[in-house]
């Protein structure tokens, strides 16, 4: 039996709980005839987050759930909402994905390490 956890009413989209999306049509509600059904791999990113940024959000890793090519900052954006404190960083703050520092705009995508790191100083 598939376990699942609907995510939204007359959708037919549930969340599957072994980490994939499974569109699953609800026959018995009359909205198709039951003969299709498509899964995906949910699209991810790992995010990181050093020196003080990591003690503003709490941990050090996330995997971010996105949109493909949505840019780099609308992911720093994402967390700021959830850490008030994060965003007061925002303009010392300098991003990278796949281990190359980028502009904010840079387009991230499935399977992408995104990395925000805090200004460095030291002798």
């Amino acid at each position: 039996m598939d376990r699942t956890t609907p995510l939204g009413q007359g959708q037919g989209l549930f969340w599957n709980l072994s980490g994939t999306w499974s569109l699953v049509w609800r026959r018995l509600a009359g909205e198709v005839d039951g003969s299709y059904n498509c899964e995906m791999d949910a699209m991810t990113a790992k995010v990181l987050f050093f020196g003080r940024l990591r003690e503003v959000v709490g941990l050090s890793e996330y995997t971010y759930e996105l949109t493909d090519g949505a840019p780099i900052g609308s992911i720093f954006a994402h967390y700021a909402e959830r850490c008030p404190r994060l965003a007061e960083f925002r303009t010392s703050v300098v991003a990278s994905r796949n281990c190359e520092f980028v502009d904010w705009e840079t387009p991230v995508h499935s399977g992408d390490e995104v990395a925000f790191l805090p200004p460095v100083s030291g002798g």
